[in-house]
């Protein structure tokens, strides 16, 4: 019965990945002032707390880091991805990056037989937000189906991007 159940789930899992990963281009939005998110403010330091990356290894984001980049949603989180593959596996610590991907809502059982097999193809760290509770202080729920890069000094939170393109998401991070 367990041999059924799994490869159902696994069956379901890969019929899900085969969904379009198509991000739709909208407008930059870009916010320099106020609050983003109930644990984003422009002006006030951005506090991740510890993550887990796809290996298990522990990071954070520390006085150096100079953008964080947050998705929230598969396609956004493919396009991050899309991205980084063209850059080399040292770019995140060159650039003083951080990559942070919300996978709370996501099975357990997808997590960890589908999705993490696939995060541990990356070289470079992708930290995840396992909890929903965690997941909430982080999302706009209004701008959560765009990539979110915060800008930071000293883990001060500057100014946040949201953006939904390829070429945004590059003059983002650059």
């Amino acid at each position: 019965m367990k041999i059924k159940l799994l490869a159902a789930l696994f069956a379901s899992a890969l019929l899900m990945s085969g969904c379009n990963n198509k991000v739709e281009e909208k407008p930059l939005i870009e916010v320099k002032e106020g609050r983003v998110a109930p644990a984003i403010e422009v002006g006030k330091p951005f506090e991740s707390g510890t993550l887990k990356d796809q290996f298990g290894k522990e990071g954070s984001v520390t006085p150096d880091t100079e953008k964080v980049i947050i998705v929230f949603g598969k396609a956004t989180g493919h396009l991050v991805k899309e991205y980084l593959n063209t850059k080399p596996n040292d770019f995140l610590a060159k650039e003083h990056v951080v990559f942070i991907a919300d996978v709370s809502g996501m099975p357990s059982m997808i997590l960890k037989y589908v999705a993490l097999p696939d995060l541990q193809k990356h070289k470079y760290p992708i930290y995840l937000i396992l909890d929903e509770k965690i997941s909430e202080k982080f999302r706009n729920e209004k701008y959560k189906d765009y990539i979110m890069v915060v800008d930071l000094d000293h883990a001060i939170v500057e100014k946040v991007d949201f953006v939904t393109s390829d070429k945004d998401l590059e003059n983002a991070i650059d």
